[in-house]
């Protein structure tokens, strides 16, 4: 009866593995759920732990979510990614992913993210710095960058 009753689990166990693996939205599903909550007003904090609870890791978050969004929307992601960052090493290698993909004029921006994540500019109590602004999402709609 005991062998039983772990075949058993064991069956069912090694039935949920792939449903499991299989749980994670692909990037195109991930790129629309993020265009839905920029759409929605979500904050960036918001939009980003939301990918990294669908099983990415922070750089790939904020990646992904600095690549679908447009305008000043971009800067605030990559600056809540670099903020989100459990160390300096952690921060840079974010804020060298977001310059991969943003266009080359933002890469001095985020260059200052990264050297604000040193100088304590992710602390709660430090007012962002007012490059942000409102931004257009690819549905026309606006976006208050807060997080």
């Amino acid at each position: 009866m005991k062998n039983i009753v772990l075949r058993i689990a064991l069956v069912g166990t090694l039935i949920a593995l792939p449903l499991a693996a299989s749980a994670a939205m692909t990037d195109a599903q991930a790129t629309a759920a993020v265009q839905g909550m920029l759409a929605d007003g979500r904050s960036s904090t918001e939009i980003i732990k939301s990918l990294m609870e669908d099983g990415r890791n922070l750089q790939d978050a904020t990646v992904l979510s600095v690549e679908t969004a447009t305008g000043d929307a971009k800067l605030d992601l990559a600056r809540v990614g670099i903020c989100l960052a459990e160390d300096v090493a952690e921060a840079e290698q974010v804020g060298r992913a977001c310059v991969d993909v943003c266009s080359p004029d933002t890469g001095d921006l985020i260059e200052t993210l990264v050297d604000g994540y040193v100088t304590g500019m992710c602390e709660p109590s430090i007012e962002p710095p007012s490059i942000y602004g409102t931004a257009s999402t690819p549905s026309g709609g606006s976006v208050s960058p807060s997080t």
